[in-house]
């Protein structure tokens, strides 16, 4: 159904029929108002927020916590949901809402069902690449943690290979000075 000024009447017909796909993201955004939550600084805490988002534990879910410059929670979103066993991630999903919501920082989470976080190879390439992401967005990974239930029971990529994250500042440059593109100090 469309409007026509210049008639003031309404019209319909297939001719006029127009389809507009939304893709629909659920971000949960606090706003710039004053923070409540305290600031992220250890695993444990952003362990804590994971587990108030994520309800079912019977699948992988990857969540991503977005942070403003004192790395308090400004938002957070399930990036993917996936199996008992694997989720899908890519860095375009997850750094679209820390785009959106203004995010100076980030933290990344997924639980494994199966109670085992020890980070699989698959784990330390999304790390990695997320990482690199970052860097070039200027949006940086401040961890990946692998979480499960119970209390305390998780694994820091930061804590166990700090490297991936220092890999990423490395190539970063790297492939920007390749490129002849100059950095500004």
């Amino acid at each position: 159904m469309t409007y026509s000024p210049s008639t003031k009447k309404e019209t319909d017909g297939p001719q006029n029929l127009r389809t507009v796909f939304v893709r629909e993201a659920i971000v949960r955004y606090r706003g710039r108002k004053v923070p409540t939550e305290p600031q992220i600084s250890t695993p444990t805490m952003a362990v804590s927020i994971a587990r108030r988002v994520v309800h079912d534990e019977a699948r992988e879910h990857f969540t991503a916590l977005y942070l403003d410059s004192r790395h308090r929670p400004i938002a957070h979103s399930v990036v993917s949901v996936g199996t008992a066993t694997a989720s899908l991630v890519h860095p375009r999903e997850v750094f679209q809402a820390a785009v959106l919501t203004g995010a100076c920082a980030l933290l990344v989470l997924h639980n494994h069902p199966s109670g085992d976080v020890s980070p699989s190879g698959e784990d330390r390439a999304v790390t990695r690449r997320l990482a690199e992401a970052g860097q070039i967005l200027g949006i940086r990974l401040l961890d990946s943690i692998v979480w499960t239930h119970g209390e305390a029971v998780y694994t820091s990529f930061q804590e166990l290979e700090p490297s991936l994250f220092q890999t990423a500042n490395t190539n970063a440059g790297a492939s920007i000075a390749s490129r002849g593109v100059q950095r500004n100090p």
